[in-house]
Protein backbone atom coordinates (compact mmCIF):
# COMPACT_ATOMS: atom_id res chain seq x y z
CA UNK A 1 0.00 0.00 0.00
CA UNK A 2 2.94 2.61 0.68
CA UNK A 3 4.59 1.80 -2.44
CA UNK A 4 1.46 2.35 -4.22
CA UNK A 5 1.24 5.68 -2.38
CA UNK A 6 4.97 6.55 -2.58
CA UNK A 7 4.67 5.60 -6.43
CA UNK A 8 1.36 8.02 -6.65
CA UNK A 9 3.43 11.08 -4.94
CA UNK A 10 6.10 11.04 -7.62
CA UNK A 11 3.39 10.54 -10.51
CA UNK A 12 2.10 13.83 -9.19
CA UNK A 13 5.54 15.30 -9.57
CA UNK A 14 6.10 14.30 -13.06
CA UNK A 15 2.74 15.87 -13.71
CA UNK A 16 3.77 19.17 -11.88
CA UNK A 17 6.68 19.09 -13.76
CA UNK A 18 4.85 18.49 -16.96
CA UNK A 19 2.95 21.60 -16.21
CA UNK A 20 6.11 23.49 -16.03
CA UNK A 21 7.09 22.63 -19.58
CA UNK A 22 3.14 23.74 -20.16
CA UNK A 23 4.31 26.59 -18.20
CA UNK A 24 7.40 27.32 -20.16
CA UNK A 25 5.41 27.44 -23.44
CA UNK A 26 3.02 30.03 -22.64
CA UNK A 27 6.16 31.95 -21.31
CA UNK A 28 8.03 31.34 -24.86
CA UNK A 29 4.78 32.85 -26.49
CA UNK A 30 4.66 36.13 -24.48
CA UNK A 31 8.68 36.69 -25.01
CA UNK A 32 7.80 36.26 -29.01
CA UNK A 33 4.33 38.54 -29.24
CA UNK A 34 4.86 40.60 -25.72
CA UNK A 35 0.75 41.01 -24.56
CA UNK A 36 -1.01 43.91 -23.32
CA UNK A 37 -3.23 43.32 -19.53
CA UNK A 38 -5.78 41.59 -21.54
CA UNK A 39 -4.24 39.03 -23.39
CA UNK A 40 -1.78 38.44 -20.22
CA UNK A 41 -5.00 37.72 -18.52
CA UNK A 42 -6.52 35.77 -20.98
CA UNK A 43 -3.09 33.56 -21.48
CA UNK A 44 -3.25 33.42 -17.39
CA UNK A 45 -6.81 31.89 -17.85
CA UNK A 46 -6.19 29.67 -20.17
CA UNK A 47 -3.13 28.18 -18.73
CA UNK A 48 -5.18 27.73 -15.28
CA UNK A 49 -7.75 26.39 -17.54
CA UNK A 50 -5.12 23.52 -18.61
CA UNK A 51 -3.99 23.04 -15.27
CA UNK A 52 -7.45 22.23 -14.51
CA UNK A 53 -7.94 20.17 -16.75
CA UNK A 54 -4.69 18.00 -16.23
CA UNK A 55 -5.45 18.46 -12.32
CA UNK A 56 -9.57 16.89 -12.66
CA UNK A 57 -7.76 14.02 -15.30
CA UNK A 58 -4.96 13.17 -13.04
CA UNK A 59 -7.11 12.82 -10.02
CA UNK A 60 -10.09 11.58 -11.50
CA UNK A 61 -7.59 8.35 -13.17
CA UNK A 62 -5.78 7.85 -10.16
CA UNK A 63 -8.10 8.54 -6.96
CA UNK A 64 -11.40 8.25 -8.88
CA UNK A 65 -11.99 12.01 -8.11
CA UNK A 66 -10.95 12.27 -4.58
CA UNK A 67 -8.52 15.30 -3.50
CA UNK A 68 -5.56 13.94 -1.47
CA UNK A 69 -3.38 16.46 0.03
CA UNK A 70 -0.09 15.49 -0.84
CA UNK A 71 -1.06 14.64 -4.30
CA UNK A 72 -1.02 18.02 -4.55
CA UNK A 73 1.92 18.70 -2.50
CA UNK A 74 3.81 16.52 -5.40
CA UNK A 75 2.57 18.56 -8.41
CA UNK A 76 3.56 21.69 -6.52
CA UNK A 77 6.97 20.16 -5.82
CA UNK A 78 7.22 18.74 -8.68
CA UNK A 79 6.50 22.24 -10.66
CA UNK A 80 9.04 24.04 -7.83
CA UNK A 81 11.86 21.72 -8.65
CA UNK A 82 11.43 22.22 -12.56
CA UNK A 83 10.85 25.57 -12.34
CA UNK A 84 14.03 26.18 -10.45
CA UNK A 85 16.13 24.38 -12.31
CA UNK A 86 15.07 23.33 -15.81
CA UNK A 87 12.80 25.66 -16.23
CA UNK A 88 15.56 28.48 -15.76
CA UNK A 89 17.75 26.97 -18.20
CA UNK A 90 14.51 26.63 -20.70
CA UNK A 91 13.59 29.99 -20.24
CA UNK A 92 17.51 31.55 -20.73
CA UNK A 93 17.54 29.74 -23.57
CA UNK A 94 13.95 30.64 -24.80
CA UNK A 95 15.37 34.51 -24.28
CA UNK A 96 18.44 33.89 -26.32
CA UNK A 97 16.41 32.24 -29.44
CA UNK A 98 13.92 34.89 -29.19
CA UNK A 99 16.35 37.68 -29.37
CA UNK A 100 18.12 35.39 -32.49
CA UNK A 101 14.50 35.08 -34.03
CA UNK A 102 14.00 38.89 -33.66
CA UNK A 103 17.09 39.69 -35.15
CA UNK A 104 17.06 37.58 -38.23
CA UNK A 105 13.37 38.83 -39.23
CA UNK A 106 14.77 42.38 -38.90
CA UNK A 107 17.55 41.29 -41.18
CA UNK A 108 15.29 39.72 -43.55
CA UNK A 109 12.30 42.76 -43.19
CA UNK A 110 15.41 45.37 -43.52
CA UNK A 111 16.23 43.91 -47.04
CA UNK A 112 12.63 42.88 -48.55
CA UNK A 113 12.42 46.52 -47.07
CA UNK A 114 15.85 47.93 -49.88
CA UNK A 115 14.47 45.34 -52.22
CA UNK A 116 11.07 46.40 -52.71
CA UNK A 117 12.71 50.75 -52.41
CA UNK A 118 15.34 50.14 -55.05
CA UNK A 119 12.51 48.53 -57.51
CA UNK A 120 10.43 51.36 -56.81
CA UNK A 121 13.34 54.09 -57.09
CA UNK A 122 14.04 52.26 -60.72
CA UNK A 123 9.98 52.68 -61.51
CA UNK A 124 9.77 56.09 -60.16
CA UNK A 125 12.80 56.75 -62.09
CA UNK A 126 11.60 55.34 -65.27
CA UNK A 127 8.24 57.36 -64.98
CA UNK A 128 10.14 60.72 -64.23
CA UNK A 129 12.38 60.18 -67.62
CA UNK A 130 9.30 58.92 -69.63
CA UNK A 131 7.32 62.27 -68.49
CA UNK A 132 10.48 64.18 -69.35
CA UNK A 133 10.62 62.62 -72.79
CA UNK A 134 7.03 63.66 -73.27
CA UNK A 135 7.67 67.24 -72.34
CA UNK A 136 10.73 67.61 -74.44
CA UNK A 137 9.32 65.62 -77.45
CA UNK A 138 8.30 67.75 -80.39
CA UNK A 139 4.67 68.73 -81.09
CA UNK A 140 3.95 66.39 -83.94
CA UNK A 141 5.08 63.72 -82.29
CA UNK A 142 3.15 64.70 -79.11
CA UNK A 143 -0.48 64.93 -81.44
CA UNK A 144 0.38 61.30 -82.76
Amino acid sequence: MIAAEAMLFLTSCLLGAALGVVYDLFRAVRLLFPPGAALAFAEDGLFFAVVGVAEFVFFLNHTYGQLRGFLLIGQGLGFLIYYLTAGRAVYCLMRRLTRLLKGMVRWVCGRIIWIVNKICREKVKKTVQMAENLQNAPASAKST
